[in-house]
């Protein structure tokens, strides 16, 4: 599979809020990563299914939608829109590094210092 149909892989995994299949996408040691400053939000494919299973995919009208795509030899990035985590739809841009057909990292560009997604303090 291409870079880009692992990241759809794991988001209609998202959109269906199936912890197992949206983990299973990632590499058993995935590092997720908050912008600008490059806060470590999860490490390691266990605690990132526990999160979304606790935190995220319980939230009422949780979907997030691709608004335009790149692709660059291992990278996607993702201008995505989502749905369900605040009053109002979060806008992102999201890079994806796929490595072996498994998404190895990912940084969060949110919108402002200000946004805390679910789970967070």
């Amino acid at each position: 599979m291409s870079p880009a149909e692992i990241v759809d892989k794991q988001l209609t995994a998202y959109n269906a809020r199936d912890a197992s299949r949206f983990a299973s996408t990632y590499a058993d040691d995935v590092h997720v990563f908050l912008m600008p400053n490059l806060k470590l939000a999860v490490r390691g494919r266990s605690a990132l299914q526990a999160h979304y299973a606790t935190n995220v995919f319980s939230k009422e009208g949780l979907r997030a939608e691709v608004l335009s795509r790149m692709a660059v030899g291992n990278k996607v990035v993702d201008h995505e829109l989502t749905h369900g985590l605040a009053p109002n739809p979060v806008e992102s841009i999201v890079i994806y590094e796929v490595v072996d057909e498994l998404i190895q990292a990912v940084w969060f560009c949110l919108p402002s210092a200000r946004f805390q997604p679910a789970g967070e303090a």
